[in-house]
């Protein structure tokens, strides 16, 4: 709710003190109190600067209580309606601004408590009779003062909260985000490591590759000696043996151009499920389930599985609306695996324009064929696809006309390659 309020500034503002303002009034109009409209305007005001001129709603605290306890016909629901203000005042506004509300709270306690306690509108509320006893008129003071100022402070307190939740702590939707970040990051990461790996026997056929350069030209020196015209054939095969040497250090040399490199743990699939729930609190519709009876897998099959998914989730929240459903199925058969990321982003897409005035017809025959036939390919896609194919999967993407797009990854003989690994 607040990333709303702060994401849509103006119009999130004039929204709500709208409602402030068309509520009291309302109340005031039912009672036939007509001057009471002019709390209302002053609490709408008070609402609606508490972003940009948060000074004016600081001053229309106090305003509002005095006019709400001498010429509103609902003082209960007008304190009410300004201790929003002193929740949003408590929320936006600097420390200095907070100091001086403060200052306002308790002089428009001070107030409330004399107005309703001192002058009889208290009793007479609750007791239906005025009184002239001092003793009563002061009781009744300190128990209104004591009402207004607890409400108050209580909204204040409430806002302080409120915002050190959103800034230090964040919503739900700011821990999705970061956990998003996270699972990217770690891919990186677990990338790396491969890289690492990788480099480590690339290091160990490289060392292969120069004993023989360095056999090969030892060799020849004794060669020539006896031989001198075996020269030109040592000079081959030690050119040879030092292109491939050559060869060799390029491939380790691109492997090795990373400077991430960590012992972090590769993700596995039953991290998807912490991902789903991320990306529920985004907005999006996430169903992860499984089928079948699923069977162990080494660390490189689940970091693939893991990033196919990621990957496929992170191309549904770039093309898709907020609402959007997402199914991730699992398929687990007795030798393999198939992998199902579905979205229905161009149907929430639909019916949105339909909900604008739009007018949308349905897919046509053309759009049909078109699913058939249409290859879809990019960078992603393409390194997904090279990285299943190590495991001897393949991936296939496509568009369901007038619904939305279907990721599909298919690992056949899964099963006896962990078998193998393990």
């Amino acid at each position: 709710m607040m990333r709303w309020i702060l994401d849509r500034n103006w119009f999130s503002f004039s929204l709500f003190s709208g409602v402030i303002f068309l509520f009291s009034a309302g109340s005031e109009l039912l009672n036939q109190n007509y001057l009471g409209l002019v709390v209302s305007t002053v609490l709408g005001c008070g609402l609606f600067f508490v972003r940009k001129l948060p000074g004016i709603s600081v001053g229309s605290v106090l305003v509002a209580t005095i006019l709400a306890t001498t010429i509103s016909s609902v003082v209960v629901l007008s304190l009410l309606e300004v201790s929003v203000i002193v929740f949003a005042i408590s929320f936006f506004a600097d420390r200095n601004l907070r100091l001086f509300a403060q200052i306002s709270v308790l002089l428009a306690a001070i107030f409330a408590g004399w107005q309703m306690g001192y002058q009889n509108k208290f009793v007479v509320l609750i007791q239906d009779i005025s009184s002239t006893v001092d003793a009563t008129r002061l009781n009744s003071l300190c128990v209104c003062f004591a009402l207004v100022f607890f409400i108050y402070l209580a909204s204040m307190s409430l806002g302080r909260i409120v915002f050190l939740r959103y800034q230090h702590v964040g919503s739900p939707e700011d821990m999705a985000y970061a956990n998003i970040r996270a699972s990217k990051l770690g891919l990186e990461i677990a990338k790396q490591n491969e890289r690492l790996e990788i480099a480590k026997d690339l290091s160990e056929l490289l060392v292969q590759k120069i004993s023989a350069v360095v056999s090969v030209t030892e060799g020849g020196r004794y060669a020539i000696a006896s031989d001198p015209k075996s020269a030109e054939r040592v000079l081959e095969r030690s050119y040879d043996a030092g292109r491939a040497a050559q060869a060799e250090l390029r491939r380790l040399y691109d492997y090795l151009n990373s400077a991430i490199i960590s012992d972090v743990a590769s993700y596995k699939i039953s991290d998807l499920h912490e991902l789903t729930v991320s990306y529920r609190e985004l907005g999006y519709n996430a169903v992860l389930s499984e089928q079948g009876n699923s069977f162990p897998l080494n660390e490189g099959m689940e970091l693939c599985v893991y990033k196919i998914v990621f990957e496929a989730l992170q191309n549904v929240k770039k093309h898709t609306l907020i609402g959007t459903e997402i199914g991730i199925d699992f398929l687990w058969v007795e030798d393999g695996l198939q992998i199902l990321v579905k979205d229905n982003g161009i149907e929430v897409r639909n019916r949105l324009r339909q909900g604008l005035g739009e007018a949308v017809d349905g897919y046509t025959a053309e759009e049909d064929l078109d699913t058939l036939v249409t290859e879809f390919d990019g960078a992603t896609l393409a390194a997904l696809r090279d990285r299943a194919a190590i495991y001897k999967g393949r991936i296939e993407a496509s568009k369901v006309a007038g619904v939305g797009f279907t990721l599909s990854a298919i690992f056949p003989d899964l099963k006896a390659l962990a078998a193998l690994e393990v």
